[in-house]
């Protein structure tokens, strides 16, 4: 787009734009002032109008309209040239229909819009100034309160649907931009008594909302603005707008899951704090911050119970996501500078960095300092559970972590870790690159090996399952499900073992808990609060329904062949399963349905 850049960089003023960050004083033809990217006293830094350009004689720093944003906002070139084009009333050379780009405007002017009417809220009413209230209770200050422009949705069934009705968007347009929903009853606010938290893109644009509980009776602690065209969860990542140019300057990026985790950090001091949203790292995420050729990205997992007894799974579940984004990039590696590396912390007990943030910045700062590389992480999170002192203990860490450093994308990183597991258990260093080189790559980890039941012959639905309870192991127990369920030989035995109550990868025999390992880096992600217990049913329910489908196809061939006396007998057969598939067709319908209105109110 050379023309769009010679355009834009022609109607912006380079001396308005400077002068908004930097007091210019005329000299001659140019205009001077202190270098905003180094400390100095004496002026050495210039603004030539006639070329539009800057320059700093003390630091060497040079650029344009758009390096400007790109060094000081951390833009993309691309990104900069849309924000100054904006300012200029440049309409960019487009492919895009028309319609679709007024479209998005429309939903972004309705976002914006919503947004003063969550403000308005906090301000101006009884119950948002209570939430006001809880906010400042929570150490957030005012000036840090309004430059997140935290607001209050009021409980009310459709305030914000008429509100935005008499600024002219129609009921389309915002459900379309995921404000509100709709039911028998008509369209309906989203949001109802929640503390609001606008979400907003790299650009500084309001995409979506995120609505934090504000009574114990509400369903869903945090609920999100619906996916939009506008607001994909898993690509954005909180107050990036805000972070960016400290992230480029630090070359780094803190990541932690909770909105108010990052503005409690950026109040602190960390302003290259970003949230993930209720994850650690997406890939999409990854790509994200990779784009800005920054160093490093530490995820900090919280410290309660629940982050410290999955920090383990956490960190597998991290460490495959950010191998397969490294992979698919074509580039680079997770713990190579070639590309963006991920590390990891736990912070200490009972803690989150939202609290320590506000306590203690100097401990925060000291274990951000010492975040490992994630697989690093991992390994010894294992090694620290694992018996190392016994062959079957050192076999069966090595049946959980060759998986694992197999699927390393850079050969060099691969080695030191393979050098690590050899030290570790005594086997030397080319046999473990040739059980890691044999080991299923991470994107077909649902496989299994040659020697057991083909992947292909084993239902996608049951490996589904059994994955899901090799993630959430305390479920097997719980399900109806039985091992004669199951076709595959290993995954019976897997069952039994998890109904016993056995650990899928410390307490399983080798073989079985490399299966499992497998199955759990292909365990699904439950978005949000889903009910985990409604999802295994569910999904236990949906293969018993294959089986008897098989039974009873199996069962009306019988009958098709049989004669005589047999024929009795078989079609009595016929209608129990008949009645059996009836009937739990109805029970899954039924816990479906369950699902979705749980869901519902959660987001609601």
């Amino acid at each position: 787009m050379p023309g769009d850049f010679d355009t834009v960089k022609e109607r912006v003023d380079i001396v308005q734009l400077i002068s908004e960050r930097v007091v210019l004083k005329k000299v001659g033809r140019a205009y001077s002032g202190l270098c905003p990217f180094h400390s100095e006293k004496t002026p050495s830094f210039t603004v030539d109008p006639d070329r539009r350009t800057y320059h700093c004689f003390g630091c060497g720093k040079h650029g344009d309209i758009f390096t400007w944003l790109e060094e000081l906002d951390g833009l993309e070139p691309v990104e900069a040239l849309k924000v100054l084009a904006e300012r200029a009333g440049v309409e960019l050379t487009s492919r895009r229909d028309p319609a679709e780009v007024e479209r998005e405007k429309r939903l972004l002017a309705a976002n914006d819009t919503a947004h003063f009417y969550f403000r308005q809220a906090l301000r101006g009413t009884e119950r948002g100034k209570e939430v006001a209230r809880y906010i400042a209770d929570r150490g957030i200050r005012p000036e840090t309160a309004d430059k997140f422009g935290l607001g209050y949705a009021p409980d009310s069934w459709d305030g914000l649907v008429g509100y935005l009705r008499k600024k002219g968007y129609s009921d389309e347009e915002v459900l379309a931009a995921g404000l509100v929903g709709r039911s028998d009853r008509g369209a309906f606010d989203w949001f109802r008594d929640r503390l609001i938290v606008p979400i907003k893109d790299g650009r500084g644009r309001i995409i979506a909302f995120g609505g934090r509980a504000m009574r114990a009776d509400q369903r869903g602690k945090y609920v999100n603005s619906q996916g939009t065209v506008l607001f994909n969860k898993s690509a954005t990542l909180y107050a990036l707008d805000a972070a960016r140019a400290a992230i480029r300057k630090e070359r780094s990026a803190i990541i932690v899951e909770g909105y108010f985790d990052a503005i409690a950090l950026h109040q602190a001091g960390f302003e290259n704090a970003v949230a993930s949203m209720g994850t650690a790292l997406t890939e999409d995420q990854y790509h994200v911050l990779d784009a800005m050729r920054i160093e490093r990205a530490i995820v900090a997992f919280d410290g309660d119970a629940a982050g410290q007894n999955s920090a383990e799974r956490r960190g597998i579940d991290l460490a495959q996501q950010v191998q397969r984004a490294v992979r698919r990039a074509g580039r680079g590696a997770v713990t190579a500078t070639t590309g963006l590396a991920v590390y990891v912390t736990v912070l200490p007990a009972d803690t989150d960095p939202d609290v320590l943030a506000r306590r203690d910045p100097e401990g925060l700062l000291a274990l951000l300092a010492h975040a490992k590389p994630v697989l690093e992480f991992v390994l010894a999170r294992i090694a620290q559970r694992s018996d190392l002192e016994s062959n079957a203990g050192r076999r069966q860490f090595l049946a959980e972590t060759l998986p694992l450093v197999g699927g390393e994308p850079d050969q060099l990183t691969r080695e030191l870790y393979l050098g690590t597991l050899s030290s570790s258990t005594g086997v030397d260093q080319e046999t473990l690159r040739r059980e890691a080189a044999a080991a299923p790559p991470p994107t077909q980890r649902s496989a299994v090996p040659a020697n057991e039941t083909p992947a292909k012959q084993t239902a996608p639905a049951e490996r589904y399952l059994m994955a899901l309870l090799i993630r959430f192991p305390e479920e097997a127990a719980r399900t109806e499900l039985a091992p004669g369920d199951l076709d595959d030989p290993d995954h019976r035995a897997m069952l039994v073992w998890l109904k016993a109550g056995k650990h899928p990868t410390s307490d399983l025999p080798a073989h079985l808990a490399a299966k499992a390992a497998a199955l759990g880096v292909a365990a699904p992600e439950l978005e949000g609060e889903v009910d985990v217990a409604q999802a295994v049913e569910i999904a236990a329910l949906g293969l018993r329904e294959r089986n008897l489908r098989r039974r009873m196809k199996a069962a009306q061939g019988q009958l098709a062949r049989a004669n005589g006396g047999d024929v009795g007998t078989v079609d009595g057969e016929v209608a129990q399963l008949a009645n059996e598939l009836t009937e739990l067709m109805r029970r899954r319908e039924r816990h479906t349905v369950l699902q979705a209105a749980d869901a519902d109110e959660r987001d609601e």
